[in-house]
């Protein structure tokens, strides 16, 4: 019975953080600066339910401690998620999806590419914090780490029914980068590196396509079509391989292993 009412809890928690980060977006229309106050009230809300809820540490229970190189952890998924983004944009252009006819204005790009700079690494940490870095703490304390992979990746691509809807291929699409981005945590103990892929295929998408479908690229003709959808798929698959062997070297878990000793409230389940 315990078990189930702590399960509840930790459900009820998942849901209320999903609701504030998918659904006020949705209820209303943000400029830049209430944007950031809603992205910070994201991860102040999930440190306090994490704290004084859950009887964690807060934020660092969700992935979000400080190990040697977890800068580095950030800066490498960047270049990943954004190298592998820019591959799938060069692959399309090949393939013919679009033309591209010229550059949009330097004034307009600089603004565009800051703001993205920091408002995709907000939305990226709040995706990975809640689907990656909660559950984590979750499988840690239940002792179900065996589950891990397979709960985040069904739990995202889900979640990111918020954004595409539900369908066949974005299910697809999402369980594919899900399971590297599980992945990433599962071998560094933390969410730094999904982080840091989330926000360089972020920073791509905008570089491409801004926030008003004008990124730094004039594109025209634009096509749209299954094969482009399985053509994404399949350079997104690429992912796994190179996270991999990047990581292939490092224990699983290993930055969990430096971490100070649990609580005696950590150790049960509440």
């Amino acid at each position: 019975m315990k078990n189930r009412v702590s399960f509840l809890l930790w459900m009820i928690g998942f849901i209320l953080l999903n609701l504030y980060s998918n659904g006020l977006p949705k209820l209303f229309q943000l400029d830049v600066l209430p944007w950031l106050a809603y992205a910070v009230g994201f991860f102040f809300l999930a440190h306090l339910f994490g704290k004084y809820v859950l009887h964690l540490k807060g934020l660092p229970s969700f992935g979000m401690h400080l190990p040697k190189g977890w800068f580095m952890l950030v800066v490498l998924g960047f270049v990943v998620g954004f190298g592998i983004w820019a591959l799938k944009y060069l692959v399309f252009y090949e393939a013919g999806k679009f033309e591209v006819t010229g550059w949009a204005d330097s004034s307009y790009i600089a603004g565009m590419l800051a703001q993205a700079l920091l408002g995709m690494l907000f939305a990226a940490a709040m995706n990975d914090v809640l689907i990656r870095g909660y559950w984590l703490a979750y499988c840690k304390k239940a002792d179900l780490m065996k589950w891990y992979l397979g709960l985040t990746t069904v739990l995202y691509a889900l979640d990111d029914s918020w954004n595409e809807g539900i369908s066949g291929i974005n299910l697809v699409f999402s369980a594919v980068l899900g399971i590297s981005l599980a992945y990433t945590v599962i071998r560094t103990g933390t969410i730094w590196m999904a982080i840091g892929i989330h926000w360089g295929s972020n920073m791509m998408y905008r570089v491409m396509a801004g926030f008003n479908g004008e990124g730094i690229w004039q594109l025209e003709q634009v096509k749209d079509g299954e094969m482009y959808e399985w053509i994404s798929i399949g350079i997104t698959a690429l992912l796994f391989p190179v996270v991999y062997l990047l990581l292939k070297n490092r224990k699983a878990d290993r930055a969990l292993q430096h971490q100070q000793p649990a609580s005696s409230s950590e150790l049960e389940l509440i």
